[in-house]
């Protein structure tokens, strides 16, 4: 890691860094027990189970520590310390996560085939803005009196909320290799990945619009199922980006000391200032990755809407 840091006007500070990280023997789970491809295309008509290693049980997983990650980021971020009524912290950062496996549970497809797995993290979200402030505002903070006690010494505050979406898998959840099913990922269908016969490029529609693009221009789909007894080999996990989320919390407070050590704060919040609609919800994603789906690469659902809060807090 390396940062730089300098002091600018405003009594602020600006600090741009790389951060970086490359992760060993990260631990993903196989079903130790999925006969091979080999063993069931050469007895078609046999019990799946008498061609499993283990004979007399069904999956059975077991954690490795193979897994590999890599993460690159840009972090930009410029603050000043409170000073004269004013606080202020900016921080941007642009990252890229890669990986063969994003959580514990993972389960990968084929067992003895992982070459394939190799893409964005299930928690890559490239883009990230948080910027807060905090001001007293200055209208009569010299004042006394009555005028000074009810309209002297408000502060208002801000925080503000950007990420870009994270990506997921379009899999569907047969068996279409026909060595047992077994899969599991942390986003999307747990099953076996489609094979991907084009670019399916973000549109951005909401509701009955797809969210990204299922079929090429002459029509045909973009994602079909793999053939039987095969599994998909394209390096197609966690290629489509999800809708991100944005939030604008704004307070608005004051104190109203009655001794030295204990007053009252009244506080006005209101959460989502803006009511700005997130699509799937609070965190953003959404997108349905069935591919058997009516509404197949649609974002049906959205969250997010304004509440304000109002309360009065007594201190000492």
């Amino acid at each position: 890691n390396i940062t730089f840091e300098r002091e600018i006007p405003w009594h602020s500070l600006l600090s741009v860094a790389y951060v970086g990280s490359h992760g060993l023997h990260l631990q993903r789970q196989a079903d130790i027990n999925q006969p091979t491809l080999a063993t069931v295309l050469a007895n078609p008509d046999v019990n799946l189970n008498a061609l499993r290693p283990y004979k007399g049980f069904g999956s059975i997983r077991q954690a490795n520590g193979v897994a590999t990650s890599k993460y690159n980021s840009l972090q930009v971020s410029w603050s000043r310390p409170f000073a004269q009524g004013l606080l202020f912290s900016v921080a941007y950062t642009l990252s890229k996560s890669m990986d063969s496996g994003s959580n514990v549970r993972d389960v990968v497809p084929d067992t003895y085939d992982t070459s394939f797995l190799w893409g964005p993290s299930e928690f890559d979200a490239r883009n990230n803005v948080i910027a807060s402030i905090l001001y007293r505002l200055p209208f009569f903070s010299n004042q006394r009196g009555f005028a000074g006690q009810a309209l002297g010494g408000w502060e208002i505050s801000s925080l503000l909320q950007f990420q870009s979406g994270t990506p997921c898998s379009v899999a569907g959840s047969s068996d279409y290799a026909g060595v047992g099913l077994d899969s599991n990922f942390g986003c999307g269908v747990n099953g076996q990945y489609w094979v991907e016969n084009g670019n399916p490029k973000i549109i951005g529609h909401f509701g009955s619009g797809k969210w990204f693009a299922a079929t090429n221009p002459d029509g045909s789909s973009i994602f079909t199922q793999p053939a039987k007894g095969t599994f998909n080999t394209q390096r197609v996990r966690d290629i489509i980006y999800q809708p991100g989320f944005n939030n604008w919390n704004f307070g608005l407070f004051k104190s109203f000391p009655i001794h030295e050590s204990m007053g009252l704060q009244f506080r006005a919040e209101a959460f989502n200032f803006l009511n700005h609609p997130n699509w799937g919800g609070a965190s953003g994603g959404g997108v349905n990755f069935n591919p058997t789906s009516s509404t197949f690469g649609e974002v049906t659902t959205k969250g997010s809407e304004r509440n304000i809060q109002l309360s009065l807090r007594f201190y000492f």
